[in-house]
C-alpha cells in the first residue's frame, strides 16, 4: 500500500541523490581532467554540473505541467552524455 501523499517528498529525495551523485562525479572526472590532461573529462565534468544546475531549477521552479518531464530529460541527456564521453575518452586516449 502507498501514500500518494509522500509521493512530493520522495520525488524530491531522489533528486538529492541524483544531484549529490552527480556533483561527486563531476568532482572527480575534474580532477582526472587536471591529472592526466584529459579533456573529455572536462566534457563530462560540465555534463555532471549540467544535472545539479537541473536540480536547482527543479527545486526552485514552481511545479507546472510537464516541466519536470522537460527537466527530468535534460538530466537524463547530460547523464548519457557524461557517460559517453567518459568512454570515449577511455577508448580515444587510455
Amino acid at each position: 500500500m502507498s501514500d500518494p501523499g509522500l509521493q512530493p517528498e520522495r520525488t524530491e529525495l531522489a533528486w538529492q541523490r541524483t544531484a549529490l551523485a552527480a556533483a561527486v562525479a563531476a568532482v572527480l572526472l575534474l580532477r582526472s581532467g587536471l591529472t592526466r590532461g584529459a579533456p573529455l573529462d572536462f566534457a563530462a565534468a560540465g555534463c555532471a554540473a549540467v544535472v545539479v544546475v537541473l536540480w536547482f531549477v527543479a527545486v526552485r521552479r514552481p511545479p507546472r505541467t510537464g516541466s519536470s518531464r522537460r527537466v527530468l530529460a535534460a538530466a537524463s541527456i547530460a547523464v548519457a552524455a557524461a557517460g559517453v564521453l567518459t568512454a570515449l575518452q577511455v577508448v580515444l586516449l587510455p
